[in-house]
């Protein structure tokens, strides 16, 4: 029969023979020698959910003594506040939620922008030659000179016709006024 006594941080994690046990730090009210080879571990639950472990079956931590595997365990419960709160880590989550407030605000402002410009009708459409039509997309009130346009070119071949965007993409950042000098695909 192999014990092994681990730190998780929060909790000790004892295992014997394969089946673990998890008791958080937070639980142990005292840890101490019983009788010879045997250490009690007192959760303050009474005497049925107390953890009693024989230090001749350990094998880690490793200990030359009962008072010796006694120690190692206190010692894993000193600094146990590894998983408590404490008022640095609140003010650090604090600080992570006030940040993503400001991520999701940006976002939203983002997705805002882009459901106005939504490519349901263009802004403007340009018919003057008989085989090209360019349609450009911006907000209300966009000018023509400013790169805030994304511009569809459509072209028909032989009753084909082909749809490309300035740039390759739909992207609001170019000028209708350039419209028949910019690259399309």
């Amino acid at each position: 029969m192999a014990t092994e006594i681990v730190n998780n941080g929060a909790s000790l994690k004892i295992t014997t023979d394969g089946d673990a046990r998890i008791i958080l730090k937070s639980q142990i009210k005292d840890v101490n020698v019983l009788r010879d080879t045997i250490i009690k571990i007192d959760i303050g639950q009474g005497a049925l959910n107390n953890v009693y472990v024989d230090q001749a079956t350990v094998t880690n931590p490793a200990s030359v003594s009962v008072e010796d595997l006694r120690d190692k365990i206190l010692a894993m419960l000193q600094g146990s506040t590894a998983g408590l709160a404490t008022e640095v880590k609140q003010d650090n989550e604090i600080a992570t939620i006030q940040d993503l407030k400001v991520q999701v605000s940006d976002l939203q402002t983002k997705v805002g922008s882009v459901d106005n410009k939504l490519f349901f009708e263009p802004a403007l459409i340009d018919e003057n030659n008989p085989n090209t039509v360019y349609k450009g997309y911006a907000l209300p009130g966009a000018k023509t000179n400013e790169a805030v346009w994304a511009i569809e070119r459509i072209t028909s071949k032989k009753g084909i016709l082909s749809y490309q965007w300035a740039g390759g993409n739909k992207s609001f950042n170019k000028i209708w006024d350039n419209r028949a000098a910019l690259i399309y695909s």
